[in-house]
């Protein structure tokens, strides 16, 4: 069988769960059957995702958006991976179709729908999540029944949590935690108020935080809750995000936003925690809704009052935030593992590739 090349595109390498989700794409996708390599129009050296996906055997390069239809004309590739929000981003598509490379396959991270001419040069759109695929349904009005429409999961490292090992999680520790970029539409301040109620409930309580902004930490300090703040650095090291996972007993998620998949929750599950997340308006993302099950592998709360009750229910019982945490680990590993997934993209790189006669 013909060894199919694969470029996969991404806009930035940094910090983000996309970025994640390309590195991890490449360290699984079978070399035997795959030629992969990434490029990207940037690079943020601090993430250390880019050197990353090179210690993988990855060519890896950050070209100038001009160049980019000339740089993938050279290369002679037969699938334009790419990983995008999914609205109107001129440029990188029609530079792949120009450059000859015959499959073009989006990752659509957000859900959105691009009404302009380049959505039409695209083969395949992949959606991260049901609730994503749904909205786009909505937006496109009409069902998503052919090949063209695809949902796959972000992979999660299941194996790599294993080998850390969760199983022996003190759950009787007062600590709470929260993960992901400094970006305040990754928080919600109503929910964020939901801690003054934890606090005057569990007054030794911790919140244990990667990624806290300038407003947040002004909002705890209005709300006179600072002390209860331990703040980490932002880090892209597995090893330093397992060991955030380990000293907490619980994951708090509230993001204004929501989550188109939310990988960080799924992260969560992996190393056996519960999570507690919050319902978001339909306009808005909710897939939070879709990973975190109430009352199976954590809370979903309507309000930020049920969301302190729960966060003081599970402190309070740590034997309901194992078993929580437990059924939520199998959710992960039946549903996010790594290999899974990615075989899921090596049918689907296949597929399009027959579709094309590429493959045979």
């Amino acid at each position: 069988m013909k060894k199919l090349k694969v470029i996969e595109f991404t806009p930035g390498l940094g910090f983000g769960g996309t970025e994640k989700t390309v590195y991890t794409f490449c360290k699984y996708l079978d070399r035997d059957r795959f030629d992969v390599s990434v490029i990207s129009f940037k690079s943020d050296p601090a993430s250390g995702r880019e050197q990353a996906i090179k210690d993988l055997g990855i060519e890896t390069e950050i070209v100038e958006p001009e160049r980019l239809e000339e740089r993938l004309g050279s290369l002679s590739a037969d699938i334009f991976h790419i990983h995008r929000g999914g609205w109107k981003e001129p440029g990188p598509i029609k530079a792949a179709r120009d450059a000859g490379i015959p499959v073009v396959v989006e990752h659509n991270v957000f859900g959105r729908l691009d009404g302009s001419e380049e959505n039409d040069l695209i083969d395949c759109h992949i959606f991260i999540s049901y609730s994503c695929a749904w909205r786009y349904q909505m937006w496109l009005r009409c069902p998503l029944v052919t090949s063209r429409y695809e949902v796959l999961y972000y992979p999660v490292e299941i194996d790599n949590f294993d080998s850390f090992g969760f199983d022996d999680r003190d759950f009787s520790k007062k600590i709470i935690g929260r993960i992901g970029r400094a970006d305040n539409t990754k928080w919600d301040f109503t929910y964020l108020e939901a801690l003054k109620i934890v606090y005057n409930a569990v007054p030794e309580f911790k919140f244990h935080v990667i990624g806290a902004t300038p407003e947040v930490k002004n909002k705890l300090v209005e709300m006179g809750v600072e002390k209860c703040l331990v703040e980490f650095p932002m880090t892209t090291d597995e090893r330093e995000v397992m060991e955030f996972y380990s000293g907490i007993s619980t994951l708090a998620h509230f993001a204004d936003m929501g989550e188109t998949f939310g990988l960080v929750l799924a992260e969560a599950m992996a190393a056996k925690l519960p999570v507690v997340t919050h319902q978001t308006a339909p306009v808005k993302d909710s897939a939070q809704t879709e990973l975190i099950n109430n009352g199976y592998n954590g809370i979903v709360a309507v309000d930020p009052q049920m969301y302190a009750d729960a966060l003081i229910a599970l402190l309070s019982n740590p034997q309901s935030a194992r078993q929580l945490g437990l059924t939520g680990y199998n959710k992960a590993r039946a549903s996010y593992d790594a290999p899974a997934i990615t075989r899921g993209l090596e049918e689907i790189f296949e597929e399009q590739a027959r579709l094309k006669g590429i493959l045979h």
